[in-house]
């Protein structure tokens, strides 16, 4: 069992198990990663575009609402030479009205100058607004009468952009000097599409749009907080779009690729490829050393461990629902090669391993019949081994109509390693069986200073009526001991190693053996 597990591990690591969930988490983590730092790229994009058609928008608007200014102020000049005088004056107030002007600076033809205040109170016009931004905005009357407009900026755009409209965000109209806008204290004066990546994260963001005809550009600042609670509002919807891409994944395609990896994945892509094959270990007559027989033995060529035997990947499949694909390949194979054997040798006898739990399933039959057909007689070769690595009913009914099934067809039952685990003479009593093979156990060589068992075992099998056969032989040593107890068939090294079909071919005789088991 040991060794079982051992071989499964080579075929599952422990370490490959662990690591393709731990592997797909990580991926799944920086995949994650990389796409919120990208969302969160587009959505800043998206909202940078955003606030700069505000900008461009905001100018224009600004360019529309000086041309009103400056044409109230060319009516009135036009009507008053003198803005200075009473009548000026009362005029200059009347046009403005609620202009957010800080003040008019006025200069006449003879250096003559004055200062109008505007009728309405700044602080009552721009209540609320922190920003106190001046913007002076000159004006050319023509014939030497130049006004200066004191406007403040901000008080401007509040009937555009309310004050607190959106937190965090400052819309202000500063003045432009030798071509470029105003610094803002403390601000990054950079328009932010091109920000640096880490920059991004420390400063704020300005947009601005400078004004086509007047000395003003409309600056926006957007503080970055804004953009990650923009963000992160965001977040938890992407994080379960996320989550469940990542479940998906992992019980859809992850899925195949953990079958795939695994044990029982390996065996499909086995079955699939044709990573196996049969090797026959030939049935020998004891007395004449011919070839009577063979047993069909599984084996698998790994493409990373190379020919692994039986008890590497037989144990684990016989417990898995693989067990039937397993030994239908192996019935179509046998079938498929005992037609070359019988041209050479038309009585040879081909045995095949059965795992127990498959004689009380009648899919058996209908693999039997699918594999050597359904003529009378089609399994008069074959030999179903009964492999007792696990007890099994056999008083089932089931097992005991699949069992005649196979007889009626012409097969024959052996047990497989008689006298070891769940092979015992009782079972003899419940089964009608052709032949016995005996355990190699019973043939080691420090066994025999042991009471004779073998010696007290082969007359009570043959007052049973069944043949036995001798597995192991290794020694000349242990075939005269065989032979001495009267057992006509063995199996072992010393006769032959498990070989392919050529091979097995190329040790037929051109007759048939003068012995044969049946």
């Amino acid at each position: 069992m040991g060794e079982v597990l051992s071989w499964r591990r080579r075929l599952w690591p422990k370490h490959l198990e662990m690591m393709v969930p731990i592997v797909f988490v990580g991926t799944v983590i920086l995949v994650a990663a990389v796409y919120l730092m990208l969302d969160f790229q587009r959505m800043r994009s998206g909202v940078v575009q955003r606030y700069h058609t505000q900008a461009l928008n905001l100018a224009q608007w600004t360019d529309r609402n000086l041309d009103r200014l400056s044409g109230l102020v060319r009516d009135v000049a036009g009507r008053s030479n003198d803005l200075c005088s009473p009548e000026g004056e009362r005029g200059l107030r009347q046009q403005l009205g609620t202009a957010p002007l800080l003040n008019v600076e006025f200069q006449g033809r003879q250096d003559d100058a004055c200062t109008l205040r505007p009728a309405v109170s700044l602080d009552d016009l721009c209540a609320g607004i922190a920003d106190r931004d001046p913007v002076q905005i000159p004006l050319d009357l023509g014939d030497g009468r130049r006004v200066l407009l004191d406007l403040n900026g901000a008080c401007l755009l509040e009937a555009v952009v309310p004050p607190g409209a959106e937190e965090g965000v400052r819309h202000r109209l500063m003045p432009v000097q030798l071509g470029r806008a105003v610094p803002v204290p403390g601000e990054n004066t950079g328009d932010g599409a091109d920000a640096g990546v880490w920059s991004m994260f420390t400063t704020p963001v300005q947009l601005t749009a400078a004004s086509h005809k007047w000395p003003v550009v409309v600056v926006i600042s957007v503080p970055e907080s804004s953009l990650v609670h923009q963000w992160l509002a965001t977040v938890p919807v992407q994080l379960s779009l996320i989550s469940g891409l990542g479940l998906a994944l992992w019980f859809g395609p992850m899925s195949l690729v953990r079958r795939r990896l695994s044990v029982e994945g390996q065996v499909r892509n086995a079955l699939r490829r044709g990573d196996f094959f049969l090797a026959y270990l030939p049935l020998v007559d004891v007395a004449s050393r011919n070839w009577v027989g063979a047993e069909a033995l599984l084996r698998w060529r790994h493409a990373r461990h190379g020919v692994l035997m039986p008890n590497a990947f037989i144990p684990w499949i016989e417990t898995s629902p693989l067990i039937h694909d397993t030994t239908r390949w192996v019935l179509l194979q046998a079938a498929r090669d005992l037609s070359h054997m019988s041209q050479k040798v038309p009585d040879f006898s081909l045995a095949v391993n059965v795992p127990p739990v498959q004689f009380s399933d009648t899919r058996l039959v209908q693999m039997a019949d699918e594999a050597f057909g359904t003529r009378p007689l089609a399994l008069c070769q074959v030999v179903f081994e009964l492999t007792e690595r696990q007890a099994l009913d056999y008083d089932a009914p089931a097992l005991g109509e699949v069992l005649r099934d196979l007889r009626r067809r012409g097969a024959q039952i052996a047990v497989d390693d008689f006298g070891v685990g769940f092979s015992n003479l009782a079972l003899l009593g419940m089964i009608e069986v052709d032949f016995v093979k005996i355990d190699r156990s019973f043939l080691r060589e420090e066994a025999w200073t042991e009471p004779h068992m073998l010696e007290a075992m082969v007359p009570l099998l043959r007052d049973l009526g069944v043949l036995i056969i001798a597995e192991g032989i290794e020694t000349e040593r242990q075939l005269e001991r065989i032979r001495s107890c009267g057992i006509r068939f063995a199996q072992g090294f010393l006769f032959s190693r498990p070989i392919e079909l050529e091979a097995l071919l190329d040790g037929l005789p051109a007759l048939p053996a003068p012995a044969h088991p049946a």
